[in-house]
């Protein structure tokens, strides 16, 4: 020990019996500032008060739990440069303590060497943030029906809480994130996450603080980036990834079973194949396996996650390019084919258009009229020139051994029509009839337009 020491604690000592010290004043000290209990988070600074009315000639000691002297009067005793004595006023003798460590936690004591002693104490409370330990698990590669376990090893003060949170490789985006709906350890019979996995959560031993996440069963659905947040009110709080990857068989996907293209065009044939690790993907035609060509070019692209889309274009497609057409997918774990048909197509034949046909209403004269009327109710009436009724030969009444006139019928409504009689009983009565039989046509089907309308 030097001398310098020695003489420090020899005048502490007679001070304390008041060897050196003065006559005590009439007013005696006291603490001005109540008891306090002092928090405050690793790695800040914590002040810890001491303020006095009264001091006079006494001393002012600072110790810790240990009873270690820390500072006597004005002057820092131990040997650590973190401790200074603070005075921002005459009476105050703060104790600041800059980069506060756990291991710093416990109680200080303010002491003024009067007889009694007098001493406040101050409780001091260290806050530490969480933190991951590197002994958690790291990113790991596991098979479909295997047992999987991740570690989160944290610390922190208070105990930090974990959660975990999931995210699917398939999904790029941060927000999509879930919080693992797990179960008691020991208690996981029935209960599934939404994504069909079995989740149980296994708690440390007393002294390591953690959780331990069990996923039962994995398939392929529970692969993805898996998140520990730990937190305990102290920020901020931290995380680790962990990413987890499945392997297993593949799973090919058709969006159309059937197809069908005309002779000379082009078709595009797409098919989804999910797996890991992806191995082989091919088309195949009748059995025979499809590469690049004049007449076929193979394409591939990146999917979410595990999942590529395999294309087959076919160029100038003739009759040999109709058939079953597979996609086929394989890897160390197993394989996976779907078909589909390729067909010709046959566009649809155009209706036939509809014919009509023209008839021609023949309009009388008021004479004309007169005479239909008197006459029977089937009557034949031949043309004459001062009448001024035409016809497609001129205004002759016999032409080439034929009669022109006007062929009427009906009783209540008189329908006219030109009409040619020859010489012959049997031409007459073919060619009246059939007029006859197209004016009555014409006369039901106005009759049932004029009820529709009517209705």
């Amino acid at each position: 020990m030097e001398v310098s020491e020695i003489l420090i604690f020899t005048e502490i000592a007679l001070c304390f019996l008041g060897t050196l010290c003065k006559d005590i004043m009439a007013v005696e000290p006291r603490f001005d500032v109540p008891i306090v209990n002092i928090t405050v988070v690793a790695g800040k600074t914590a002040v810890l008060p001491c303020s006095i009315e009264s001091l006079g000639e006494f001393k002012v000691v600072w110790t810790d739990q240990y009873s270690t002297l820390l500072t006597l009067a004005e002057k820092r005793i131990i040997d650590d440069e973190r401790m200074v004595l603070d005075r921002p006023h005459t009476k105050d003798w703060n104790l600041l303590l800059h980069d506060v460590k756990y291991e710093d936690r416990g109680r200080y004591t303010c002491q003024i060497n009067t007889l009694p002693i007098k001493t406040k104490t101050i409780e001091l409370i260290v806050l530490v943030p969480p933190e991951i330990l590197d002994t958690s698990s790291n990113d790991l590669t596991t098979k479909e029906g295997d047992t999987v376990t991740l570690t989160c090893n944290v610390t922190g003060i208070p105990r930090p809480t974990v959660q975990w949170f999931r995210k699917p490789h398939a999904d790029s985006q941060e927000h999509h994130k879930e919080r693992v709906k797990t179960t008691t350890h020991g208690h996981y019979g029935n209960q599934l996450s939404d994504d069909h996995c079995l989740y149980t959560v296994s708690h440390r031993g007393v002294g390591i603080n953690g959780e331990i996440l069990i996923i039962h069963n994995v398939s392929r659905y529970c692969d993805g980036i898996y998140e520990c947040v730990a937190f305990n009110d102290v920020p901020p709080a931290v995380n680790r990834v962990i990413s987890v990857m499945v392997e297993f068989p593949p799973e090919v996907w058709l969006n159309n079973k059937k197809m069908s293209q005309s002779l000379g065009k082009e078709t595009i044939l797409e098919c989804k194949v999910t797996a890991f690790p992806q191995a082989v993907s091919v088309w195949r035609f009748e059995n025979v396996f499809l590469a690049n060509s004049l007449k076929h070019r193979i394409d591939i692209y990146k999917d979410k996650g595990h999942t590529i889309i395999l294309s087959v274009r076919i160029m100038n497609i003739t009759k040999e390019d109709f058939g079953q057409y597979s996609c086929f997918a394989s890897n160390e774990f197993g394989e996976d084919e779907e078909t589909m048909t390729l067909l010709e197509f046959n566009p649809p034949t155009k209706p036939r258009p509809v014919t009509t046909t023209e008839v021609r209403i023949f309009t009388t004269t008021p004479k004309t009229r007169s005479k239909l009327k008197s006459s029977e109710y089937d009557d034949f009436i031949p043309f004459k020139r001062n009448e001024g009724i035409s016809h497609n030969r001129g205004n002759e009444t016999f032409v080439d051994g034929l009669q022109f006139g006007i062929k009427c019928t009906g009783a209540i409504v008189r329908i006219c029509a030109p009409y040619s009689m020859g010489k012959s009983n049997a031409g007459q009565t073919s060619l009246y009839y059939n007029g006859k039989l197209l004016i009555s046509l014409i006369i039901l089907f106005n009759f049932i337009i004029d009820i529709f309308y009517l209705v």
